[in-house]
């Protein structure tokens, strides 16, 4: 079940050719774009996403750049406010984005290895963060808020590495970016113009918190140990986005392995579930449950009345009233939680879990919604994950199989791992389109025992 590499290329040998920076074929009026209370949690997070390309004889390198330069170029008219530069206002005590047309760096790479060297590219390695340029010196004013880098490899073959401020959208927006890239590289003109309007998820005046919101710590004297933890994780970000500190932690001894659930593996729990009495259950949903009951029996202090909270992220766009459109360009996933003692996940039946997850879901009404979003109004709020974990799926974002320009498919994509140890990363399986795989770190003395129970699936109570 586990899928373990022969070994993972440390130094991709990059180096630089070039370094522009793009800006749209017409510069529109500055103005400041609004970031919701969404946004203004995410504004020191990084998404950094991968395509590799293999070799194509008939298209020259070159031309491949060219293509998608034009085509940025084009594209930053409608996404005009990626070329800007985040600002905090000191009056309303927030960030927001001067759409000053500051531009997008696009860097232009060659590495001395081939992609066959790379090893096997669909397992997670955090060397692929040398496919990404970071320019910037700190300041937010400076940092540009989405960034390009083409590597080519020895052999040919390319990479094209997207880095993205999470403020500026969520993992779907991004994958409607991508495809709008693709459609304009090909067609001349996009898909769709993107919504980047963000009041529809502006706090209500005077706010209105009709919710107890678990989600988040309200105050320092509420933080524990673990809470800790988490408050750093925006400095740990922003370091790592500068390439100053390392991506594993540095003060424990853990260990990242990728585990594989096949189609097979999951219906089997989706079938345990509901015969257990749970309405519905999802792939993500049973893969979940199963991960969050194998990782408390792994950990050996918590005792049976210790409490877990689990928290991952659902996408709200349908969940709201009116529905936001599918061109929403921002962030609109929320973190659904769940939480259970050790003695529930450990002794209650498979379905029982299963329910706990999908309450998690189900309670993100339009109400509660703005009710958490009232609320980060009026509180600086941590995350809560007490002796649990944070779990961010792209499995089904359909980065995969992606046309550029109409000339060349990528031959795998991918979120590029964090290393962060309270993170749990879900990607699509490249063996099997109905199963996935899940990116764990976990202290070293433990990953053994969890390996055997995350494989226990036939043996599972329902």
């Amino acid at each position: 079940m586990e899928t373990s590499p022969v070994c993972l290329v440390s130094d991709l040998r990059v180096k630089r050719e070039s370094l522009t920076i793009l800006l749209p074929e017409k510069i529109r009026e500055r103005r400041i774009l609004f970031l919701s209370n969404i946004d203004q949690k995410l504004v020191h997070y990084v998404q950094k996403v991968v395509h590799f390309f293999a070799a194509d004889v008939e298209i020259p390198f070159e031309a491949i750049v060219y293509v998608h330069t034009k085509a940025l170029n084009k594209l930053l008219l409608a996404y005009d406010f990626m070329c800007g530069r985040l600002i905090f206002n000191s009056e309303e005590k927030r960030f927001q984005i001067d759409c000053n047309a500051a531009g997008v760096p696009f860097a232009v790479c060659n590495s001395e290895l081939s992609l066959e060297e790379l090893g096997d590219i669909t397992y997670p390695n955090p060397a692929f963060t040398q496919l990404f340029v970071i320019p910037g010196n700190g300041r937010p004013e400076d940092e540009p808020l989405i960034s390009f880098q083409v590597t080519r490899f020895r052999c040919g073959g390319f990479a094209m590495g997207t880095a993205v401020n999470h403020c500026l959208m969520d993992g779907f927006a991004l994958q409607e970016f991508a495809k709008n890239f693709a459609f304009l590289a090909k067609k001349g003109e996009v898909a769709f113009e993107p919504v980047v309007d963000r009041t529809c998820l502006k706090a209500r005046c005077p706010p209105q918190i009709n919710y107890e919101h678990h989600e988040y710590y309200q105050n320092h004297s509420e933080i524990g140990a673990k809470a800790l933890n988490s408050s750093i994780f925006a400095q740990r970000d922003k370091d790592v986005w500068h390439n100053k500190v390392s991506l594993h932690n540095p003060l424990d001894e853990h260990v990242f392995g990728l585990f594989s659930f096949s189609g097979k593996m999951l219906q089997s729990l989706k079938t345990k579930a509901i015969n257990g009495g749970a309405k519905h259950c999802t792939s993500f949903i049973a893969a979940m449950a199963h991960l969050w009951r194998a990782r408390t029996c792994t950990l050996p202090n918590m005792a049976a009345h210790d409490v877990s909270t689990v928290q991952f992220a659902v996408d709200i766009r349908s969940k709201m009233s009116p529905p936001l459109p599918r061109e929403f360009s921002g962030n609109a996933t929320f973190t659904a939680y769940a939480k259970a003692t050790a003695k529930e996940l450990k002794e209650q039946p498979f379905s029982h879990t299963v329910k706990k997850l999908q309450e998690g879901v189900d309670r993100l009404t339009d109400e509660y919604v703005r009710s958490r979003i009232d609320w980060l109004e009026l509180h600086d709020g941590v995350a809560c994950l007490e002796n649990g974990f944070l779990a961010t799926s792209w499995s089904h974002m359909g980065f995969r199989d992606f046309d550029f320009g109409g000339v060349i498919k990528s031959v795998h994509a991918s979120p590029v791992v964090s290393g962060w140890t309270d993170v749990v990363i879900f990607l699509a399986n490249p063996k099997d389109k109905e199963g996935i795989q899940i990116y764990i770190g976990l202290e070293a003395a433990h990953m053994k025992k969890f390996r055997q129970l995350v494989g226990m699936v036939d043996t599972i109570a329902v």
